[in-house]
């Protein structure tokens, strides 16, 4: 399996301040996004810290037969909630994350709020996350048939971040890898201001893994830039 990939962020036009980060690293096969929570301090720090204590984890586990992802989220959770503690006792800090791990034929994601991945086969993008807000909590629970009531103005607050007092529950999958795949994992910059029909589109055109990225950062910031847009792009061949 071979993989051509490329990450691009853009700070926006409104902020003062790039919290997202990304990591991409064809060597360990790993990729990934994380997003510092607005209205917390230390958004960049929490972001940075995630995505440096996972790709550690992974060097280090590189010749495990099967990657233990659970502990490895664990881990990062783990270091950033100690961050907070030392940089805002008092509030703390969290980040998202999204990342992708290719291994054996497959690709094994872990996911924790807002943020996204997309993969396009055949020319159909299919969406391999769900964000863990308020709104999508509430729907869960009427599934189960449990009373809920959730506010409009409150319905994209998330109920999950890294960095959150432990213990953490992220998501954990594993999907099988098609020769011709091409995956985005993209905050949500990316995602409140363009629609799937031109992800697909934008995926679809590109020649080159970084073309894809950039063109959609840019879209970001030419439809407001209302945040930071970050885009890891990965071509399966």
């Amino acid at each position: 399996m071979k993989l051509r990939s490329s990450a691009l962020s853009d700070i926006g036009c409104l902020r003062t301040e790039n919290e997202d980060n990304s990591l991409c690293d064809d060597a360990l096969q790993l990729y990934a996004v994380a997003d510092g929570i607005g209205g917390l301090p230390g958004g960049a720090q929490a972001s940075r810290r995630a995505l440096a204590s996972l790709q550690a984890w992974f060097e280090a586990h590189a010749k495990d037969s099967q990657p233990d992802y659970t502990t490895a989220l664990r881990e990062a959770n783990e270091a950033v909630f100690a961050l907070g503690r030392q940089i805002s006792p008092r509030h703390g800090i969290g980040t998202t994350l999204t990342l992708a791990h290719f291994a054996h034929d497959a690709l094994h994601t872990t996911h924790v709020g807002d943020s996204f991945m997309f993969r396009l086969r055949a020319g159909e993008l299919d969406t391999l996350t769900t964000e863990h807000n308020l709104e999508n909590e509430m729907k869960a629970r009427a599934a189960r048939g449990e009373p809920t009531m959730v506010l409009h103005e409150n319905r994209a607050a998330l109920t999950r971040c890294v960095g959150q007092p432990p213990p953490l529950d992220g998501d954990h999958a594993a999907h099988p890898v098609e020769t011709g795949d091409r995956y985005l994992i993209c905050t949500d910059g990316i995602t409140r201001c363009i629609t799937p029909f031109e992800i697909t589109r934008h995926l679809a055109d590109a020649v080159e893994p970084a073309q894809a990225a950039r063109s959609l950062v840019d879209l970001a910031r030419d439809r407001g830039g209302l945040d930071n847009a970050t885009a890891v792009v990965v071509f399966v061949e």
